[in-house]
């Protein structure tokens, strides 16, 4: 069926998630701004590739250690009150964060706990909101409502990068936080309207039993390995190029903080134009092939968006990787909810979660390389270990079938 505008918008006929996907908007914008002047601060601090990969890796330790309990809470607790309570402490860390920029006292330690406790939160975070969609919208409706979400956080990566450039080029980096924190708590303001029953199963057991079946249910089921396994090189590859993004602003494009700024907006218009078309797309049958599409053409456009010396075909590449790999994080997070019993969905996206703390590690190994090498071989290498590892699973990829499963 060709791409429909009409379907672009069935996730919102319910109104809580009209008001979820408004929530989502705020808090986004909040951890794209964290990751922007994240990198920003760490620089400034130490003038050093290696520790802005290293604390973003320790960001990611966070999330890898604590994954498969996040989501276990999810399933065990009322998501929208695990997921507020998450926006409020990540606000109350943005602002003491910004705190401890502007008085002068903040130091490099400060920034590893920091990113420490960033990772804990994005475990619980993760399947948190991706479950509290599913209970909303229901599976027919699950692609449109993922794809309409990330374009929720994709609009707010827009709004948000711009925004902070331009605060921490003019005012330091202590506002980028302030703008962090206040973003959060509106995000938590309009998840209270979220109404509905969201509360756990009536099946009670031990929180260990509970994480440690979810982890035998992964491990039995062949598709959902598959996916995972993905995930894990996408994160470390393909992601982590947004943690180089100040070394490439800085050093390489030689345009500072106000084209950091554009550089986050390009990709961030390029992801929210990919997840528009997802959106449209309905309940798109074919949806392993659009996941080896994708991912294979994240791998070739980081290797070109690499190798760019001119600022604004730099914004194109960026903007062609930020389309594809948000094109393919939608297919991912809806093949994974469709195949994946109901009484397991938080811990399979728990799980999920914590592949996404591999962005950070492999933030961490692509500073190590652009130490030793360049950032561009750095972000380069990222992009052929995609492409490469994606064109011999082909076709185990798109023979996965959501619907069948």
């Amino acid at each position: 069926n060709p791409i429909g505008l009409h379907r672009l918008l069935i996730a919102f006929e319910g109104v809580p998630f009209r008001w979820l996907w408004t929530s989502i908007l705020f808090s986004s914008m909040s951890q794209g701004v964290r990751m922007l002047a994240q990198g920003w601060l760490v620089l400034e601090i130490t003038d050093s590739p290696f520790w802005v990969g290293l604390v973003a890796g320790l960001q990611g330790l966070g999330l890898v250690i604590f994954g498969a309990f996040g989501g276990t809470i999810v399933d065990r607790f009322d998501k929208r009150n695990v997921l507020g309570a998450v926006h409020a402490i990540g606000g109350a860390v943005a602002f003491i964060t910004s705190t401890l920029v502007i008085t002068g006292y903040i130091e490099l330690w400060h920034m590893l706990v920091i990113a420490l406790i960033q990772g804990l939160l994005m475990a619980t975070q993760l399947p948190a909101v991706n479950s509290l969609a599913y209970q909303i919208v229901g599976p027919e409706r699950l692609l449109n409502a993922m794809a309409t979400r990330l374009m929720a956080m994709n609009l707010s990566r827009v709004i948000g990068s711009l925004l902070a450039g331009a605060l921490i080029h003019k005012y330091g980096v202590g506002s980028g936080y302030i703008l962090a924190g206040s973003s959060s708590i509106v995000g938590l303001g309009f998840l209270w309207f979220v109404k509905g029953n969201f509360q756990r199963s009536s099946q009670i057991e031990p929180f260990w039993q509970a994480t440690s079946q979810g982890l035998k249910y992964i491990w039995r089921t062949s598709n959902i390995r598959r996916l995972l396994m993905l995930s894990i090189l996408m994160e470390a590859f393909g992601f982590s190029h947004l943690i180089m993004m100040p070394v490439m602003a800085r050093d390489v494009l030689n345009v500072g903080a106000v084209g950091l700024g554009y550089l986050s907006a390009a990709s961030g218009i390029g992801s929210t134009l990919s997840t528009l078309v997802v959106a449209g797309l309905g309940d798109f049958k074919s949806k392993g092939a659009l996941l080896t599409g994708t991912s294979l053409c994240t791998g070739i456009s980081l290797v070109l968006f690499a190798f760019s010396w001119w600022f604004p075909l730099s914004m194109v590449m960026v903007a062609l990787v930020g389309a594809s790999i948000m094109a393919y994080d939608v297919t991912m997070g809806t093949m994974l909810q469709l195949i994946s019993h109901d009484d397991m969905r938080g811990r399979v996206m728990g799980v999920y979660g914590l592949t996404f703390g591999f962005t950070p590690v492999g933030g961490f190994f692509a500073g190590s390389v652009a130490t030793v090498s360049s950032a561009p071989i750095a972000v380069a290498l990222g992009g052929i270990i995609i492409t490469t590892y994606v064109a011999s699973i082909i076709r185990y990829i798109t023979g996965i079938n959501p619907r069948a499963s």
